[in-house]
């Protein structure tokens, strides 16, 4: 075979589009999201690509790594899976929820690193894979996918163009040792002999305007660089290749592994590209087939001279023959770690943990009697209101990741396993309904009244009629481009609208109770720049006006506004610093939680042209929209637990 030229992919294993696969003991093990193969698939296949077993339940599967005969597959919101490989049809062994969506995967020993974009990288502990446990959370950006060798852990940072390189000798005080520029946006990475692998992908450095395609930094970001890290405070670059022009925002990844002498890069634009690890002069190229080169790799494994490739519109391919060796795997001795405890800096306020388990705590709901508290994996918690001591616990059939109470009712948001709606007096709870959707559930708001429930999901809304909560009836939907989650503004304005603001769409809005019949939007439109709902925005009402964070500020909306230029000339209210976040208000105060950074800032907005800082606070902890529960303010804190704020002022 002659290895310089260009090849299409033609051997397939025939089970569909694939997100990663990877190899062990001469098996593959391929995953599959949800939008591939109905609720996600771990598929188990010989390497003749002949199917020996399957597990159908993974959700939004997105990488896969294998340690002994521990598989870890991260699936975004879903969370992560752990698989036990000893026998041929894996055994599921436990279902984590990380601190936000799960992306990349890097294993060593008992040590699993999780990328989760903008919240940085989640260490876990999975020493018992039937109970993993949150260790710490590396903060540094947009981490798409990263790699440990030895004591060190080595992060493709996405936006920012960059590898990140940590200290995680020990696990619960990592260290940021140096940061990498890279020619385009950082993703996949490998190590191997002090030299770094770093595939990059999108656009070059320097873009100004990602809405202007002719910028000459547009799309020129794909290729590969290497740098010698015998130092790794103090990296030099070695060299670098880019492959050409190319811009694909659907399937944004791309990887690089060193198979003995051939390092494999893949490329959702250029397909498989085989290159000397020295020089970076080609060995071979694959692409999907003609009919297909919409397609994109995702994936890339070998077991012996063949090589096996996941592409996410496709299929599982297998190019065979190669002068390829064998992959290097990371280290598999055990590390002894400890939980880092939680911690804070800042001023104007004191935050103390005052609940918390072995689980999450990730959002609140005040009732007639309790504080309720969805705890993820933990079911959702009763806490007497006075003492917040604990009254009792609720199971929950999945996740509970949303929680509302109105009328005697709670409403928890269970992601794959919908929403659970129970009958509340005092600290008893009785089931009265629950429905489920072909997607998750990930954010929930309840009208005035109780009648209707809007449901977020990762690109949709849906409003239903919950009146009869053993009929619940689906009224109306709205595609979204993109909802993370926590769009959703804490209260509703004073007619009952309620409001949310989209990764890309602008402001949403709607009102059942006033009669309307569908999702109402205005997309607002910056000279530079995109207008959406990140890891730093948030949303707000004072039952007037809605607030919207922009700039170090917020502005002030209006669902009248109809020029989706209007947000260029908008005064921007900001204090003495800036600030993001999510926002809730109560009066003349606001609080403000950057989730991504561990943020919190209080504020007294009893101007809402001139709000004031009065506490500023960094933490460990992982904040959600806080709670005001009479003079307190409370804050889910993810995996550190409930937390109470004393404010100073």
């Amino acid at each position: 075979m002659n290895q310089n030229q260009s090849q299409i992919l033609n051997e397939r294993a025939g089970i569909g589009p694939c997100m990663d696969v990877k190899a062990h003991h001469q098996m593959l093990y391929a995953i599959q999201n949800r939008n591939q193969f109905p609720d996600g698939r771990l598929c188990v296949l010989r390497p003749d690509l002949s199917v020996i077993a399957e597990y159908i339940g993974i959700g939004n599967a997105r990488q896969i790594e294998i340690v002994g005969n521990i598989a870890v597959i991260t699936a975004r919101e879903d969370g992560i899976w752990l698989f036990d490989l000893s026998e041929e049809k894996p055994l599921l062994l436990s279902h984590f929820q990380t601190v936000e969506f799960a992306t990349g995967v890097a294993l060593r020993g008992n040590l699993a690193c999780i990328s989760c974009r903008n919240y940085g990288v989640q260490l876990i502990d999975i020493s018992d894979p039937k109970t993993p446990v949150h260790i710490s959370l590396i903060r540094m950006g947009e981490v798409q996918s990263a790699t440990v060798s030895g004591n060190i852990l080595y992060c493709g940072v996405w936006g920012e163009q960059k590898v990140t390189v940590v200290d995680i000798q020990d696990p619960a005080n990592p260290s940021i040792l140096s940061e990498i520029p890279l020619q385009g946006r950082g993703d996949g990475v490998c190590v191997c002999k002090n030299i770094l692998y770093a595939a990059t992908g999108q656009h070059g450095r320097g873009l100004i305007n990602l809405n202007d395609s002719n910028d000459p930094a547009f799309g020129n970001g794909n290729g590969v660089e290497l740098f010698d890290i015998s130092n790794p405070a103090k990296p030099k670059r070695i060299n670098g290749v880019l492959f050409g022009r190319g811009y694909n925002s659907a399937i944004d990844m791309w990887e690089a592994a060193l198979y003995g002498e051939t390092l494999v890069v893949n490329n959702p634009d250029f397909g498989v590209y085989g290159l000397d690890p020295t020089t970076l002069e080609p060995k071979f190229q694959f692409l999907p087939p003609p009919a297909e080169r919409t397609d994109a790799v995702a994936g890339v494994t070998a077991i012996g001279k063949d090589l096996f490739i996941a592409t996410a519109r496709g299929d599982l391919f297998a190019a065979r023959g190669l002068e390829i060796g064998e992959q290097q795997p990371n280290g598999s001795e055990p590390i002894a770690m400890k939980p880092q405890p939680f911690s804070y800096q800042g001023y104007g306020a004191k935050p103390e943990v005052i609940y918390s388990g072995p689980f999450m705590v990730r959002a609140l709901a005040e009732t007639d009697e309790a504080l309720a508290l969805a705890c993820v994996e933990g079911g959702v918690h009763l806490l007497k209101k006075d003492t917040l001591e604990l009254a009792c616990v609720i199971p929950t059939e999945g996740f509970a990741q949303d929680i509302k109470f109105c009328n005697g009712r709670l409403y928890v948001a269970e992601e794959s396993s919908g929403v659970e709606i129970f009958e509340l007096k005092k600290y008893q709870a009785k089931k009265i309904g629950q429905f489920k959707e072909d997607r998750p559930i990930l954010q929930i708001a309840v009208s005035k009244t109780g009648a209707f429930m809007m449901c977020g999901f990762y690109a949709g809304l849906k409003m239903y009629d919950v009146k009869n909560p053993a009929d619940i009836k689906e009224l109306y939907s709205y595609k979204t481009k993109i909802l993370y989650g926590n769009n959703f503004a804490a209260q509703s304005l004073e007619d009952g609208t309620m409001v949310l603001f989209c990764h890309r769409q602008g402001l949403i809005y709607s009102n059942p109770e006033q009669g309307d019949d569908r999702f109402f939007s205005i997309e607002y439109v910056r000279k530079i720049g995109v207008c959406g709902y990140g890891a730093g925005e948030g949303i707000a009402t004072d039952g007037k006006r809605i607030l919207y964070t922009l700039d170090g500020g917020y502005v002030l909306l209006s669902k009248e506004h109809s020029d989706p230029f209007l947000i260029n000339n908008l005064p921007c209210h900001r204090a003495q610093n800036p600030f993001l976040g999510l926002l809730t208000l109560s009066g003349d105060r606001m609080v403000a939680v950057n989730r991504a950074v561990g943020k919190v800032y209080v504020l007294n907005v009893k101007e809402l042209s001139s709000p004031r800082l009065i506490a500023e606070l960094s933490t460990t902890a992982s904040p959600y929209n806080a709670l005001f529960l009479g003079d307190r303010i409370l804050l889910p804190g993810g995996r550190s637990g409930l937390i109470s704020l004393n404010v100073f002022d």
